[in-house]
């Protein structure tokens, strides 16, 4: 189940970096994702509607014209969680460039993603997005 799951989250970010929309798939529909409280987006988002909500809001603050990457440093799976170090790159509405280091643990039931933790330095998303 742990190389599935980590199967998943790598398919998961790999949508999320090319925007096709079809990242949206693998959250279940009762999905949870917490956001670090330093953040203006902080908190818990329950239900996907809610949680696409957030990624708009998140998404929103990058440039359309400069393609996001994400590179998957490290993915440790156990049970039912997939937990998975990551830097994303992108640029700023205004062009100026955005790197940030995020942990995310995500758990996984039945092929889809349930639960997710995300742990970001909200300062500098802060200072550089302006989220």
């Amino acid at each position: 189940m742990s190389d599935e799951n980590k199967r998943i989250v790598r398919s998961y970010f790999a949508s999320v970096a090319s925007g096709d929309g079809k990242a949206l798939d693998w959250l279940s529909g009762d999905v949870e994702w917490w956001v670090p409280q330093g953040s203006s987006l902080g908190g818990t988002y329950r239900g996907k509607a809610a949680v696409i909500e957030l990624m708009e809001r998140g998404v929103g603050a990058y440039s359309p014209d400069v393609p996001m990457q994400i590179e998957i440093r490290q993915l440790v799976a156990e049970g039912s969680w997939v937990c998975a170090q990551i830097e994303l790159s992108a640029a700023t509405r205004d062009g100026r460039p955005y790197c940030n280091r995020y942990h995310i643990a995500f758990r996984l039931s039945d092929g889809r993603i349930v639960e997710v933790n995300e742990y970001v330095d909200t300062r500098y998303v802060y200072e550089t997005l302006g989220l």
